[in-house]
Formats: C-alpha cells, structure tokens, sequence
C-alpha cells in the first residue's frame, strides 16, 4: 500500500510527513495530499494530511484525536469539504487533519520562533503520535474510501 516515491518533487510525498501518510493509507483512507511542514521562506506552513472519507470514518479519525490530543505538543483539527478526485473528476468528502500551532508558550513567541516550534514540534512530537493513532483508528465497514 506504501508504493510511493519520497522526495520534495512532484508526485513525491515530503520524508518526514511520509510515515503519517503511510499510517493512514494503512488505516484504509485514500491520501490526496499532504505537507510536512516548512519553516523557510515566504511559504511557511505546518504539516497535514489529506484523505477521502465518509462521514462515519472521519467521525472515528477525529474520536481518536481526541483521544490522543493530551499528548500531542500541537493544537489538531480534522476540516471536511467535498473535493473533486483528480482520477475521476467526482466529487468526495475529503478531510485534512492539520496542525493548528503550538499549544505550549504560544502566547510568548514571535510569528518566526511560533512556526518553527509548530513545524518541529509536529516532526519531533505530532506525527510519531499520529501515525500511533491511525493504527487506533476503526473505518466504517460501509461505503470505503
């Protein structure tokens, strides 16, 4: 299920997102895009992931969230729209879990020192607890992603 090229190139999957996208192609969910996080340049972003799923199975991912967000060094949260699949052109539930920044001193950070606390903080801490937390997660039997 993991047959994909790492690397920072089109159609690659970033190395330290990949291992979070690799949990939840695992835990059954078709991945559509993801970010591991950047903290150089005008382009600054945290990491995410992206999925297709049906309302049941983003309810379980985001009851195990909850679940785990004690532990997690990062604020999470699962947003859901419809999306058109690139190999169909049909429209799908598609849901990203991303980070939302640091929980932890946020208030006493810069913008710079904020994102690149979030952006490590979900390498180093985050994604090792999500991809933990996929192998918790329980699809829907009905409907597949």
């Amino acid at each position: 299920m993991n047959n994909h090229s790492i690397g920072y190139g089109a159609d690659e999957i970033e190395p330290k997102i990949a291992p979070l996208v690799n949990a939840v192609r695992d835990a059954g969910f078709v991945t559509f895009a993801s970010c591991e996080g950047h903290i150089e340049g005008e382009d600054q972003r945290f990491a995410s992931v992206a999925f297709y799923a049906h309302e049941a199975e983003a309810r379980s991912v985001h009851e195990c969230l909850l679940r785990y967000r004690e532990r997690l060094a990062c604020s999470w949260c699962l947003r859901g729209g419809f999306v058109i699949r690139r190999e169909s052109s049909d429209l799908a539930l598609g849901w990203t879990l991303e980070s939302c920044g640091i929980i932890e001193q946020s208030a006493q950070l810069n913008e710079t020192e904020f994102v690149a606390r979030t952006v490590e903080a979900g390498w180093n801490t985050d994604i090792p607890l999500l991809v933990q937390m996929f192998g918790d997660v329980k699809p829907a039997a009905e409907g597949g992603s």
